[in-house]
């Protein structure tokens, strides 16, 4: 069974890429627009990872990976942090322990990328 990625992220192009990518290397996606939508999704599944872009409407990506962490059946999840910015990391460091956490700066590398989405899910 492919193992499940959730997408969070409030651009098209970036969510069709990353979809894209990752169900060429075998994976299944979900994609939510935002943190508050993917949130609603975490009532119905539990993805065996999420990429998380940082700046999105409604709720951003730190609000939604401070929800995620906070949550008994969530905090464990793999995260990584897709981002264009500068200096967001120390944001995300300083967040209750969970999971593990990966930083991965846009533009995306594919097989660095995918190298970190393996060595998060244990592949």
């Amino acid at each position: 069974m492919p193992k499940k990625i959730l997408i969070i992220d409030d651009e098209a192009d970036m969510q069709t890429y990353l979809k894209v990518l990752f169900e060429k290397a075998g994976y299944e996606t979900m994609i939510a627009a935002n943190g508050e939508e993917a949130l609603v999704m975490l009532t119905d599944m539990q993805p065996d990872l999420i990429t998380l872009d940082v700046l999105m409407p409604r709720k951003s990506g730190l609000n939604f990976f401070q929800a995620l962490r906070s949550g008994d059946t969530t905090k464990n999840i793999p995260v990584i942090v897709v981002s264009g910015i500068a200096g967001h990391r120390e944001f995300f460091d300083s967040d209750p322990p969970g999971g593990p956490i990966a930083f991965v700066d846009k533009p995306i590398v594919p097989d660095k990328f995918l190298g970190q989405v393996k060595k998060l899910l244990g592949e």
